[in-house]
């Protein structure tokens, strides 16, 4: 049978889109285009100026501040690759364009679309929560060999040190250190705050709104119960019926009266551990103060400083003072040791800005009436405080003599992202020889 079709039909216009004669062409990767050469020097010059303005800025604006060029670090360090990444943030952070374009553009993502960054999450009704402890929260179990494994190879892939992901290999060493001193450990796993105040992150904030935890964390309150350890459960100092949050909106911290709920339940624990009587306790008392601050998580969202999407939270703290009026002061004498984190220092690190001898350790005195040495550190709480009393031990500086209860403090998210790397707490010669 004849076609009566022809190849080319005299009446088709050809050169459209579905022009077979494209399909050779583009096999062979010819794509035709029509651009002048007026707009192809147009876009050419765009490119170059966009690729050489930021450099050529930064460059001039350095010179104009008296500043050293962040590129010199390039050629002052072997090319390693730990080397090659502190570069790289150097130059991010010296950046001029970044520093004015980020904040702003940070500003307009959160308030349209409630969009955080790596470090914060934007929930609900300017609630912000602090991204790894949502991830702890919604992530995998922590005590999975699996998941722990991994991350340790992550850390070793990342160039970083080699880390330890075991939280309990690492706590039933402290406890055996200490009870080679006569001293009783006492555990205090800080609940993050999408634990306990998970509404606002999802939408559906109310009193019914059940807390929310790691599929892992009560299977590890359980190990360590069955290891004699003594661990205060913060979970169970939630009042039953919430009038107030338990944990400060824009801040990554718990609001100061739950803290002082906390301390009161802590002091009762340490109370039952058989702490002598003090003839000469400290006569403590609490007084009002206000505190007024955008939270630290407005911080990490780095936004302008003139930004009005959050506005500074106003609460009350209670300072402890002792009986001629000063504010409350840890004691390196003192029978029981608070090593903490964050959770310890905010209401008592002046700093923060959330006010001064205000929070856990000493509250945590005023509800024992007794002393309280501390050792706390902003952050890693995993290893940080047992690193510093390492360190003095070593150093020949016995921070344990005389120490009946080490309460160990930390917020819960260490246990998924924490090192819990083993160290050393040696008995000094002096203590050995008593």
């Amino acid at each position: 049978m004849t076609s009566t079709l022809s190849a080319a039909s005299p009446g088709i216009e050809r050169g459209g889109p579905t022009d077979p004669a494209h399909d050779e062409q583009l096999r062979r990767g010819i794509i035709a285009t029509d651009v002048t050469r007026p707009v192809a020097w147009l876009l050419s010059l765009l490119f170059l100026a966009a690729i050489y303005a930021v450099p050529l800025s930064q460059a001039y604006l350095e010179k104009r501040e008296g500043e050293d060029s962040s590129l010199t670090e390039l050629f002052k360090r072997a090319p390693t690759a730990e080397n090659l990444r502190q570069v790289e943030k150097g130059i991010e952070d010296a950046s001029y364009a970044k520093s004015w374009v980020q904040p702003r553009v940070q500003l307009w993502l959160t308030r349209v679309g409630r969009v955080g960054n790596k470090l914060a999450v934007v929930g609900h009704d300017g609630w912000l929560y602090f991204t790894p402890g949502v991830l702890h929260v919604a992530g995998p179990g922590f005590l999975d060999r699996a998941t722990q494994q991994i991350r340790e190879k992550e850390a070793l892939d990342g160039g970083q040190d080699a880390i330890h992901a075991d939280p309990l290999q690492a706590i039933m060493a402290f406890q055996h250190a200490l009870e080679q001193r006569g001293a009783r450990l006492v555990l205090l796993p800080m609940p993050d705050k999408a634990a306990l105040e998970p509404g606002p992150l999802h939408g559906h904030p109310g009193p019914g709104t059940a807390p929310a935890q790691n599929v892992d964390y009560d299977r590890f309150l359980d190990e360590l119960h069955t290891r004699g350890v003594a661990v205060l459960d913060a979970r169970r100092s939630v009042p039953q019926r919430r009038e107030q949050p338990l944990y400060l909106v824009q801040d990554t911290h718990f609001a100061p009266q739950f803290m002082e709920l906390i301390a009161h339940d802590l002091a009762r624990m340490v109370g039952t551990l058989g702490l002598p009587q003090l003839p000469d306790a400290p006569v403590l008392h609490a007084v009002e103060q206000p505190a007024l601050r955008v939270g630290d998580l407005v911080d990490m969202l780095k936004l302008p400083d003139e930004q009005q999407l959050f506005q500074p939270q106003s609460i009350l703290v209670h300072q402890v003072q002792d009986e001629n009026g000063e504010p409350w002061e840890s004691d390196p004498a003192a029978d029981v040791l608070l090593l903490g984190d964050s959770f310890t220092n905010i209401y008592s690190l002046e700093g923060m800005g959330w006010g001064s001898a205000s929070g856990l350790a000493a509250h945590l005195a005023l509800s024992l009436h007794r002393p309280i040495d501390v050792i706390a550190h902003n952050d890693s709480g995993a290893f940080a405080t047992r690193q510093a009393l390492s360190r003095e031990l070593q150093a020949g500086q016995d921070r344990l003599a005389g120490k009946r209860v080490v309460i160990w403090e930390f917020a819960s998210r260490e246990l998924s992202v924490g090192d819990w790397k083993a160290l050393d707490f040696p008995i000094p010669p002096a203590a050995e020889a008593k």
